[in-house]
């Protein structure tokens, strides 16, 4: 007899999956690269694992909220994709902007200013940058065939719901 898991432990249980996903991908990929598995690249993934886990959790609920009134399965699909996208790569980039910050920390001024404002602006663009040149590599192109199966498997076990 097969067990359902139960609704509330779905999300828990999807962060938790598509976690290992992304983890062992830039786990794969460094390793591939021939780079020595060292404090820095085991550092890399556990940014990618507490990126993917924090978006997969909340793309889970941003995708319910987004087709509350649309009960196609079409629709299930793209706003899954979409979420997990954008929360993926963009907690992974929060992660890594927070680690640049505090590395700027010693050269930036403490006291609340237009200057602090200025440089706070800049490290973050320089993230992005830095995320988007480098980071990325980690997820496309190799993330889109795991992205693809979740999105599906979301449309397919989440139920329509209307709201009247």
């Amino acid at each position: 007899m097969a067990t359902r898991i139960d609704r509330t432990v779905r999300p828990f249980l999807f962060a938790l999956v598509w976690t290992l996903i992304i983890a062992g991908l830039a786990a794969a990929l460094t390793l591939g690269r021939e780079e020595a598995l060292s404090g820095r690249s085991l550092a890399v993934i556990a940014v990618y694992a507490t990126g993917s886990f924090t978006g997969g959790l909340i793309s889970w609920g941003l995708a319910r909220l987004a087709t509350l009134r649309r009960p196609r399965r079409s629709a299930r699909f793209a706003a899954m994709l979409i979420c997990l996208t954008v929360t993926t790569a963009g907690f992974s980039a929060f992660l890594f902007y927070l680690q640049l910050r505090t590395y700027y920390a010693a050269w930036h001024t403490h006291e609340f200013s237009y200057r602090m404002i200025w440089e706070q602006l800049f490290t973050g663009a320089t993230t992005a940058y830095i995320f988007g040149v480098k980071g990325a590599r980690l997820l496309l192109p190799f993330a889109i065939v795991p992205l693809l199966a979740a999105s599906w498997y979301f449309a397919r076990i989440e139920p329509r719901r209307r709201v009247c």
